[in-house]
């Protein structure tokens, strides 16, 4: 399945269990290896942000800590979120900073339908 994969998206002990790599900056790259020619992996890493890794390159995007209340759902917001972005266009890097934004937003409330509204994000983001 890995090689069909063009998106892989993951928190950073996903990534280092799948990698058996110590150092979170190189599981990226290491994962990209196995996935589809052109494909683009995302490591998450809570309050310290995301890596984005895509033709080539890493980007670190940082995070807008927040005091979290509930952590539940803030992996499924980032991704959903991400992935929306990209399905309107937004480039890798920008889709990966509303994530952030998005799942900042989502450790802040109870539960597991704790994602923001694009509204929601945009304010935060101003």
């Amino acid at each position: 399945m890995l090689s069909r994969t063009t998106v892989w998206t993951s928190n950073a002990d996903e990534a280092k269990a799948l990698t058996q790599l110590d150092a979170l900056e190189d599981t990226p790259e290491s994962i990209r290896r196995w996935l589809a020619p052109g494909a683009a992996v995302v490591v998450r890493d809570g309050e310290r942000g995301c890596m984005v890794f895509h033709h080539g390159r890493g980007t670190q995007i940082p995070a807008f800590p927040q005091k979290a209340v509930d952590t539940n759902g803030a992996g499924d917001t980032h991704t959903g979120v991400l992935l929306a972005e990209r399905a309107l266009g937004t480039d890798w890097e920008s889709a990966a900073t509303r994530a952030n934004a998005a799942a900042a937003i989502a450790v802040t409330r109870h539960g597991t339908e704790s994602a923001p509204t694009r509204a929601e994000v945009d304010a935060f983001l101003a």
